[in-house]
């Protein structure tokens, strides 16, 4: 019976232990800011500044044939001229403004 008794107190123990360190892990991952590094032509604003507008240099006239937003990234479908010629796909961070890059699909 002793036994027992040692047994819960040590796995109470335990339970308490992983508890504390579960909030601990998330109170100190929701402070520090995560890092991007974006990759691209584009403006680059600092981390959590108002961006406001990007420009983001295309030639002329190019066409957007669909935007969609795929997780934490928006990708633009850009052709210039008539679809299937000089087409590519632009993934852009709403969050920073930053282009994080460009697909290009070269006719053959």
């Amino acid at each position: 019976m002793r036994g027992l008794k040692v047994l819960v107190a040590v796995l109470g123990i335990a339970v308490i232990a992983a508890f504390l360190t579960l909030v601990i892990l998330i109170a100190t991952r929701g402070e520090r800011p995560t890092a991007v590094t974006p990759v691209g032509d584009g403006l680059r604003p600092p981390l959590h500044a108002s961006w406001g507008q990007v420009l983001i240099d295309q030639p002329t006239g190019t066409r957007i044939e669909s935007i969609v937003v795929s997780g934490a990234r928006i990708v633009v479908h850009l052709y210039t001229e008539k679809p299937g010629r000089d087409e590519r796909l632009l993934v852009l961070d709403p969050a920073t403004g930053a282009i994080g890059g460009e697909f290009r699909f070269l006719p053959r």
